[in-house]
């Protein structure tokens, strides 16, 4: 048989095993990892895609929390896994963050992941409790005046961690950072008296403040954000230009094959895209926004930048 035949017989079979091995996925059950705790933003959202995951794949996806250290303790364990596309990752914008402000982590933030797709973008809430402050001027005001006023946060080097120690910067406020194991923690601590204030998402304030337990004082976006119009920007306010916003994307070990890469990626750009989903990212504060696999790598890789610039601007030393 000359060359040319088996050259064209070999390229035939791989055309045809390439739709095979991606519709042969999954075989069996695959977990979603996050590094925060139950009942928070990324543990919402996680469970929010799990299930027309499981719908469209056939096979069960199960959303497994581990949380600590701010979500690293998931990014460690997920970027160490077998990029065989049965342990995936529900990915934060604090990812970023993280691999900005520590200078010796056990995993590479950019080349240790396959970035799948963007979930959705959305701002953070600065929230304290019911009646404790009329407005965010008498906030920053007090936080001048009397000492440090403590703010909590989803954890250490998360994007809320790092929005606070900014809006202090901007601001000349002097604010205690106490870190907690996601944003349900922090909200517990602040409803609990334990802190002054939060810089939390949507996902964690928004009930409490439907509910007249919190106060919204002000929305780190550049304009009102839909849903809670009211809120008024840190930028119209405090702190003139602020505009902090976050993500949520899915992500995988770095070497995940490219068809399953694709499968997922093209089944999930649907999915957050339906009425039903595109209400519930609504209803948490955000707003869907698929991303494909290289542009959300690349994404990834600017927000590193942008926040190592951040993190020159406000003096905080790198760990």
């Amino acid at each position: 048989m000359n060359t040319k035949v088996i050259s064209t017989i070999a390229a035939a079979m791989l055309t045809f095993a390439q739709p095979v091995f991606a519709e042969s996925y999954p075989e069996h059950p695959v977990k979603i990892i996050h590094g925060f705790g139950p009942g928070g933003n990324a543990d919402t959202v996680a469970r929010l895609i799990a299930e027309p995951l499981s719908k469209q794949f056939g096979k069960p996806f199960v959303v497994e929390p581990k949380p600590g250290a701010g979500g690293q303790l998931a990014s460690a364990f997920v970027s160490k896994s077998d990029p065989d596309g049965y342990t995936l990752q529900l990915l934060v914008g604090g990812h970023s963050v993280t691999g900005a402000l520590y200078k010796n982590l056990n995993f590479e933030p950019v080349d240790g992941f396959t970035f799948i797709n963007r979930i959705s973008y959305f701002p953070f809430f600065v929230a304290v409790r019911h009646g404790t402050y009329d407005d965010i001027e008498s906030l920053i005001d007090a936080a001048k005046d009397g000492g440090r006023v403590k703010f909590g946060s989803a954890g250490a080097g998360t994007t809320q961690h790092l929005t606070g120690e900014l809006l202090a910067k901007e601001t000349g406020a002097n604010f205690l950072h106490i870190p907690y194991k996601g944003g349900t923690g922090a909200v517990a601590a602040l409803l609990g008296g334990e802190v002054d204030l939060v810089v939390a998402t949507g996902t964690s304030v928004l009930s409490q403040a439907k509910a007249g337990e919190l106060d919204l004082l002000a929305v780190t976006w550049d304009s009102p954000w839909p849903g809670a119009t009211e809120v008024p920007t840190l930028g119209s306010t405090v702190a003139p230009g602020f505009n902090v916003f976050s993500w949520l994307g899915l992500g995988a070990p770095a070497g995940l094959d490219d068809d399953i890469t694709n499968a997922l990626s093209d089944a999930l750009g649907e999915i957050v895209m339906t009425e039903e989903v595109t209400a519930r990212l609504n209803t948490l504060g955000g707003t869907p926004a698929p991303m494909k696999p290289e542009a959300f790598r690349d994404m990834v890789a600017e927000q590193i930048d942008t926040w190592n610039a951040v993190i020159d601007e406000i003096g905080l030393e790198r760990r």
